[in-house]
C-alpha cells in the first residue's frame, strides 16, 4: 500500500468513526485504490513514464485533496454500494438523486508532443 493510500484510509477511517459508522478496511481500501486506479486512467500516462513518476504525480495530486476523498467521495462511494452506476434509485417510495461527483474535474491527461 503506497503512503497516498495509507493516508486517504486513516482519514476515512475518522470519518467513519466520527458518524458512528463501522466499515470494513478492506472495502475503504477498496475504494481507495478504485480512486487512484481511476485517476491513473485519466491521466493516460506515456510509456516513458517509471512506475516512481507516476507513483510521484498521484502523490503530488491526492496530498492537497486527501481530505475531500476521504469526506466527501468515499462516504459517497459507501452509500452507493448496490446502487452503483444508477443516477436515480426509487425503492418503496423512497427516491434517491445521485450528483455526478466533480473530484476529477481538474485532471488532464499528460501528453506528448510528437
Amino acid at each position: 500500500m503506497s503512503q497516498t493510500e495509507q493516508k486517504i484510509l486513516e482519514l476515512s477511517k475518522v470519518y467513519f468513526d466520527m458518524h458512528d459508522e463501522d466499515i470494513n478496511d478492506d472495502v475503504l481500501l477498496l475504494m481507495v485504490s478504485s480512486l487512484i486506479d481511476y485517476y491513473k486512467t485519466l491521466r493516460c500516462y506515456p510509456a516513458n513514464y517509471t512506475d516512481e513518476m507516476i507513483e510521484a504525480d498521484v502523490s503530488r495530486y491526492f496530498e492537497t485533496r486527501k481530505t475531500d476523498v476521504a469526506m466527501s467521495l468515499i462516504p459517497e462511494m459507501y452509500g452507493r454500494i448496490g446502487a452503483e452506476g444508477l443516477s436515480m434509485l426509487t425503492d418503496a417510495g423512497t427516491s434517491r438523486f445521485f450528483a455526478k461527483s466533480t473530484l476529477f474535474h481538474d485532471v488532464t491527461p499528460i501528453c506528448e508532443v510528437i
